[in-house]
């Protein structure tokens, strides 16, 4: 377990998942303490209203967890060695200094959804 917590990729997952789900776990306390609309007073008053709460709980650190690892991934610096284009895959051409190269396009004119226009009657 430690071999693998010594790769930093794994770290930055486990790190970020786990102050995610933690902060899931506070944010569905604080909804329970301030009573937000009436989680607090279902879970006291129904005979399976803890049920109520673990799902909130659980719901809220899923999502926070799963969101703060995708963020840390998406943060990440990466390099472009080829200069054929970032991750989009437009694969547009670049200039002399690094940017991209204008070209004109000709485009046929088309209504809403790329239907194409129906020219007006003539009365």
């Amino acid at each position: 377990m430690r071999a693998l917590m010594k790769q930093p990729l794994i770290r930055l997952f486990v790190m970020n998942g786990f102050l995610g789900i933690g902060f899931g776990m506070a944010i569905a306390a604080v909804l329970v303490a301030v009573d937000f609309r009436g989680v607090a007073t279902l879970a006291l008053t129904d005979p399976n209203g803890f049920v109520a709460v673990i799902l909130l709980a659980f719901g809220l650190a899923v999502t926070c967890g799963g969101a703060a690892i995708a963020t840390a991934v998406m943060l990440l610096p990466w390099e472009d060695d080829d200069n054929e284009g970032g991750s989009g895959g437009g694969g547009g051409r670049f200039d002399e200094d690094g940017g991209l190269e204008l070209r004109p396009v000709r485009v046929r004119a088309q209504g809403r959804h790329g239907v194409p226009r129906i020219p007006p009657r003539d009365r």
